[in-house]
């Protein structure tokens, strides 16, 4: 059985204590909430209505002979998981990572000096630009890491990955990508903790280089953007309903995964207003101009505050409209789901 140790007791070398400073997180504006299911609505409590976040530390520590596997846990020389790389991992999750690194035979040894950009999720676009893409951004004020270690992403994803790190890093990077199977062995490898704790909080200093990459890219028009999920089963049933209604108000249909990441930034960098399913595409808000107004359309069931901590973050006037789930008796947020129009309409004329 996994046993698990803070990093305040494992070999380290504590390189660097970041102040994240504190924020008023407004309440975000929620239609329907009389269809969220409790436990759902007490999953985002926290996120919610914390409201005012004092200043925290992130932290930049030095671990010494560690094991990766999965997607980010380290586990210590003995073979101990450290506590504060468990990102959303489940136990069984957690525990599986561990036999494997327990059976590992012949593991590979890293001996530059590396930094860790993996967590739970790291596959998705939005967990990339917000919660990891930053820790390199912190990292490189008090280092030089000769090894980035990535996920080992799809195509799409890979270029967003290292055209991310082009746009917004001023220096060259060699990068690790592992798959979630696989087991390193690193001499020393740095991570960063304290930046994100998903659905919970999300430091300001996450953003501290997006204007830099939206300065990047040429400005276009003024757009009204819908952002479509094509084929995805977390979907509104009357999109066509909703498409024409959208047309109507002069919304453009962009599909973020048919889109360079560089046409994404360009595309959303001057958009006056974004409506969308709630997915990865919609992390593109965060390099909306602040005061843009973003509608997301989101099940009943899903648990999520990431984008409204972003549009708070960013200054951008966010609602969400939550949607009747196709079958009542679900509890799937990866699921069909009803948007009334009407609703819809008001907020787009408000």
């Amino acid at each position: 059985m996994v046993e698990y140790s803070d990093l305040q007791s494992v070999h380290r070398h504590d390189v660097a204590t970041v102040p994240s400073p504190s924020f008023v997180q407004p309440v975000p504006r929620v239609q329907n909430l009389h269809l969220v299911p409790k436990p759902v609505l007490e999953a985002m409590r926290a996120g919610w209505l914390t409201g005012m976040h004092p200043e925290r530390s992130v932290t930049l520590t030095k671990l010494f002979d560690v094991y990766v596997t999965e997607e980010g846990l380290v586990f210590t020389h003995d073979k101990k998981l450290i506590t504060q790389t468990v990102t959303q991992h489940g136990p069984d999750e957690c525990e599986r990572a561990f036999e494997r690194v327990r059976c590992a035979q012949d593991v590979p040894e890293v001996t530059a000096s590396s930094l860790l950009l993996r967590k739970r999720g790291d596959h998705n676009y939005g967990h990339w630009l917000v919660e990891l893409l930053p820790r390199l951004w912190l990292a490189e004020q008090f280092m030089t890491p000769e090894l980035l270690v990535v996920p080992d992403a799809d195509h799409a994803m890979t270029h967003v990955i290292r055209d991310s790190i082009v746009l917004s890093s001023t220096r060259p990077h060699q990068f690790l990508a592992l798959d979630n199977q696989a087991v390193r062995f690193f001499k020393e490898l740095s991570i960063v903790d304290g930046l994100t704790d998903h659905g919970v909080y999300m430091s300001p200093l996450a953003f501290a280089k997006t204007d830099i990459m939206r300065e990047a890219v040429p400005q276009i028009a003024p757009q009204r953007l819908y952002v479509a999920r094509p084929g995805s089963s977390r979907c509104v049933v009357q999109e066509e309903e909703l498409l024409a209604l959208l047309h109507r108000h002069g919304f453009r249909v962009v599909d973020p995964a048919c889109l360079t990441f560089l046409e994404q930034i360009q595309l959303f960098k001057n958009a006056e207003c974004v409506v969308g399913v709630m997915g990865a595409g919609m992390t593109n808000i965060l390099f909306c101009p602040p005061g843009a107004k973003v509608i997301t359309l989101a099940p009943a069931t899903m648990p999520d505050t990431f984008f409204a901590f972003i549009a708070g973050l960013r200054g951008l006037e966010y609602h969400e409209l939550r949607g009747q789930m196709m079958d009542a008796e679900t509890t799937r947020w990866d699921a069909p789901f009803s948007i009334m129009a009407a609703q819809l309409a008001a907020l787009l004329e408000g």
